[in-house]
Order: structure tokens, then sequence, then C-alpha cells
């Protein structure tokens, strides 16, 4: 996997609908630092590292029977 400083950023609506939730919801998890970011001037953006750390976070494996 790329590194947090190559990974490609997204910005917030792009990282929003990859991840199913509202641009409100991500600003609120950057306001509160629960995820990690890159600032570019006044821009935010997410590497497309932390999404998938999102992703595998929450992800529940299913139980084998």
């Amino acid at each position: 996997m790329a590194s947090p400083n190559t990974a490609p950023l997204r910005s917030l609506p792009q990282a929003a609908a990859r991840l199913g939730v509202t641009v409100k919801c991500l600003r609120g998890w950057v306001y509160r630092r629960k995820i990690g970011y890159v600032k570019i001037g006044r821009s935010v953006r997410i590497s497309d590292q932390v999404i998938q750390e999102i992703i595998d976070r929450g992800t529940i494996p299913a139980i084998e029977q």
C-alpha cells in the first residue's frame, strides 16, 4: 500500500461518496480529528489510505457455519 505521503488525495465530496456518508458527517470527523486529513491551503483532502483504513475498521467478517 502507498505511504500517506504518496497516496492519492480525495476531496471531501469524493471521500464522502466512497464511504457512503455525507460531506457534513466527514467534516465533523475532520473537525473532531477522528480521521487523518491533509490541509492544502484552505482545502481539506483525505488520502485513499485513510479511506481504506476506515473501511477496514468497519468491516465485520461473516460467521462461517
